[in-house]
């Protein structure tokens, strides 16, 4: 039937930023089990954009866009970010980061800080994260990618990307 499941649909209250927060005033949201090695694996994927970096542009290229803006719209709000974030959420870690393209690379994974391009290296250390060494990425579809800060199973989204540019790859 075509008809929506009321219960499937988000929460978005849950989801929005929350703009006066801090890090350290948030609490992970428990999860089913405990894992004391540090790991990510076995640990249900939970998300927020509390930490969101909307402020801003990119110095690069897209579409219409001198420079690709930080903020994403309403409707990649909705699609990509809530349809594809909230279908990963309460997966396993572990079987999140085998999932593969159909060109047989991995879709999520974590990358070193100092990998990404020059201008997203700055960026992280002008907001603050630079006690963070590693960034997560999900992939979202073409070119779009998630970024964040994965904390005890739960992805701090701080990054909407639409072009591929924080990390650059070449071209086949």
């Amino acid at each position: 039937s075509n008809t929506p499941k009321i219960e499937a649909l988000p929460d978005i209250q849950k989801k929005t930023p929350i703009i006066v927060s801090t890090h350290g005033s948030l609490e992970v949201p428990k999860q089913p089990i405990a894992n004391q090695s540090g790991s990510r694996y076995g640990l249900k994927m939970t998300w927020c954009a509390r930490f969101a970096d909307r402020i801003g542009c990119w110095g690069w290229r897209a579409g219409d866009h001198l420079n690709e803006p930080r903020q994403w719209t309403e409707d990649e709000w909705q699609d990509p970010i809530m349809f594809n974030m909230n279908h990963m959420e309460g997966e396993d870690w572990a079987d999140l980061q085998k999932m593969v393209s159909e060109s047989g690379h991995l879709m999520h994974h974590s990358h070193d800080i100092a990998d990404l391009c020059n201008e997203a290296v700055s960026r992280w250390i002008d907001i603050g994260h630079e006690q963070f060494d590693t960034i997560f990425r999900f992939r979202l579809g073409g070119s779009r990618r998630a970024w964040g800060i994965e904390l005890g199973g739960h992805f701090y989204l701080i990054w909407y990307e639409r072009r591929h540019k924080i990390y650059p790859t070449k071209k086949r």
